[in-house]
């Protein structure tokens, strides 16, 4: 008895131990951003500054070797802001099929090989969700950004400068591309260069478009600057406020649609815990396999149609 109580306490004060030191570095993480991200600021334009705005992204031979699909790829990687080449997406997709692949074999049978060939596709992907995160972060800190030129305008400082304080105040990633900006103005490069460089970083950002036309089309006809700029905040931020509205008006389909496609992964999940032996001919059959592959197919299939449904276009 007397070990079963010094077992549990050992246990007790492992976990509260745990827990602590979880909450102690998650606090010194987060002391790190907040000083990081101040040095970022005072540093974003210096002189001196070591992270180069005008840095170049690698183009290996992988990326010009596959033409269209490499173009793509490194626009990708770009608009993620990673660091990786196309080389590196490569390689990190073909050692996942190979994982895939084997495990797919070891599970499910020769059929399971071609279900194996889709983990190749989650790096993709996930630099996809990555660049398209980055995108709405980019977009819901573009009204503020430009508020903040619209006040730097006020205040007598050039269109110039007033992207070097959006560079200087505003969090990332708007203060990189508004830092980059700037640094290829103070170096030479025409607004028009810089700006065509700055929407292929992000091609899946309308509402920077428009801004950089309105920019473009201000600075050759003439106009009232802030106006402009003011106006292109109001309609930004009245958009966020009509999704959120469709995004309620849609709450119940996008939460059938939940119920529904994660119904069939809860009852299997259920059968194989409870009753193990009722799913193996799905696995030692060659006609459970080819099932098994029908229910993939079509699951997949299903899920995208309602996902589709889900959304509405604004």
């Amino acid at each position: 008895m007397q070990v079963v109580i010094i077992g549990a306490m050992a246990i007790v004060f492992t976990v509260f131990l745990a827990v602590g030191q979880t909450m102690y570095w998650a606090y010194v993480a987060k002391q790190e951003r907040e000083q990081k991200e101040l040095l970022r600021r005072l540093n974003m334009v210096g002189e001196n500054q070591t992270d180069s705005l005008f840095r170049e992204r690698a183009r290996d031979a992988a990326g010009q070797a596959l033409g269209a699909l490499g173009e793509h790829l490194q626009s990708t990687i770009e608009a993620a802001d990673s660091t990786i080449t196309v080389g590196t997406l490569l390689v990190q997709m073909m050692i996942a099929a190979l994982f895939g692949v084997v495990l797919g074999f070891f599970l499910v049978g020769k059929f399971g090989i071609l279900l194996g060939l889709l983990p190749m596709l989650i790096p993709y992907f996930m630099l996809r969700y990555t660049a398209s995160a980055r995108s709405y972060k980019l977009l819901e800190q573009l009204p503020e950004a430009l508020d903040l030129m619209a006040r730097s305008l006020q205040a007598g400082l050039g269109l110039n400068e007033s992207f070097r304080s959006c560079a200087e105040e505003m969090p990332l990633p708007i203060a990189r591309e508004f830092g980059q900006v700037f640094e290829e103005v103070r170096l030479g490069r025409d607004y028009r260069d810089a700006f065509q460089v700055m929407l292929r970083r992000n091609p899946g950002v309308f509402d920077l478009r428009l801004f950089v036309s309105s920019v473009l089309l201000q600075r050759e006809t003439g106009g009232n600057m802030i106006e402009i700029l003011d106006s292109i905040s109001n309609t930004i931020r009245g958009r966020f406020l009509f999704q959120a509205k469709v995004k309620a008006m849609t709450s119940e389909a996008r939460f059938s649609a939940v119920i529904l496609g994660g119904l069939p992964l809860c009852v299997a999940g259920l059968l194989a815990v409870l009753n193990p032996v009722y799913l193996m001919p799905l696995f030692n059959d060659p006609l459970g396999n080819i099932f098994l592959m029908y229910f993939f197919g079509s699951y997949a299939i299903g899920g995208y149609l309602m996902y589709s449904i889900s959304q509405v276009e604004v």
